[in-house]
């Protein structure tokens, strides 16, 4: 049997070998949880021609897999790890190459799950200027819904040149918005709106792209509408204070979902000029039927079947010709309205019922 003092030895000697082992881990997990590149560059050449090395040398990551892409070269270019964190490669000119003094030659290091992008900042002639100075944004793009609330996303997209830094920057939002190169020279990204955000009147978002040392920018101006909250008529106006509950919806609002010219029986005629439509002969039928007897309920039957014969041999005659309304409403209800003369309301245009009328609700930010 062990005695104690030597089963404490034992335990010791056990802890003091496993630390080194435990540190080395730790440190290979943070190495591995970022790609960087420190420097990139190329051996200039006098001129772009057939049979014309280009020499290139990177330092990034020890342990990637870097390759090269050139603008105007009908291949690529895999470097190699000459000693930790150094990469070299040479690559040829061929006849079918059509490479310039503003070709841009971008690196992919990857290592592991991780993978970064970056852009030389030389041009491959000698005396010829960075063609990264004449890189441009092509486009930048913010897609938002037309009112932003809190938890709604905005999504960038901002293509320019291969290899860079992207980022975002939003008026009402306090930090910078970072955008990831999701395929070569198109950058994406995406931000969920918080309370805390800011967002009024316009969306303004400014796109930059930072490649070397060189940082171009591109404006996005939409004008929104502002967040709004139910009123007095049951519609929407301008929160001033803060955020209230997201399902607060209204009886008295709706969408037009139709409209156009419709006959109804000339009987009916003084039912038009904004009266509610389609309710009216449902009430008065439940009225009869709910209450009556079976003779009734019979009468009731027979005038229908001879009110529709005498329309159909009369219907020429006895028709007036209205404008139909149908409003889809925001507690989810339909009521369609009659107008003797057409209100110009279009399918899709915000309204609310006042008094048992139409109303064009406004489109401004004051609504």
């Amino acid at each position: 049997m062990m005695n104690l003092p030597s089963r404490l030895s034992v335990l010791i000697l056990a802890l003091a070998a496993a630390l080194p082992l435990t540190v080395a881990t730790s440190a290979h997990a943070q190495t591995a949880a970022t790609v960087t590149a420190d420097s990139f560059g190329v051996e200039q050449v006098r001129a772009l021609t057939p049979g014309t090395e280009l020499a290139f040398r990177l330092t990034a990551t020890p342990g990637s897999e870097v390759t090269l892409q050139i603008g105007g070269a009908s291949s690529g270019v895999r470097l190699q790890e000459v000693r930790p964190g150094v990469y070299e490669g040479d690559y040829t000119i061929r006849t079918r190459d059509r490479l310039t003094a503003t070709s841009l030659v971008t690196a992919r290091i990857a290592r592991d799950d991780r993978v970064m992008n970056a852009t030389l900042d030389q041009s491959l002639l000698r005396g010829a200027p960075s063609p990264v100075q004449t890189a441009r944004i092509g486009a930048f793009t913010v897609n938002a819904p037309d009112r932003i609330r809190a938890g709604d996303e905005l999504t960038f997209s901002l293509s320019g040149v291969p290899g860079g830094t992207a980022r975002v920057a939003v008026e009402g939002i306090t930090r910078a918005l970072p955008l990831t190169e999701v395929s070569r020279g198109l950058y994406e990204g995406s931000y969920t709106v918080s309370r805390k955000d800011r967002l009024r009147g316009q969306l303004v978002a400014t796109g930059f792209l930072k490649v070397g040392q060189k940082e171009t920018s591109q404006r996005f101006v939409r004008e929104q509408v502002a967040n709004t909250y139910p009123d007095a008529d049951g519609c929407d106006r301008r929160d001033r204070r803060d955020d209230r509950r997201a399902d607060m919806v209204s009886a008295n609002c709706g969408v037009v979902t139709a409209a156009g010219k419709a006959e109804i029986d000339d009987k009916d005629s003084h039912n038009v000029l904004g009266t509610v439509a389609g309710g009216v002969l449902g009430a008065v039928l439940g009225n009869q039927v709910g209450g009556g007897s079976g003779k009734d309920i019979a009468r009731i039957v027979g005038a229908l079947g001879g009110a529709y014969a005498g329309n159909r041999i009369q219907n020429a005659r006895e028709k007036t010709t209205v404008y139909r309304v149908t409003v889809q409403m925001e507690d989810g209800s339909t009521k369609t309205f009659d107008h003797a003369v057409d209100p110009a309301l279009a399918v899709g245009a915000r309204v609310k019922i006042v008094d048992g009328a139409i109303v064009r609700r406004s489109t401004g930010n004051s609504q």
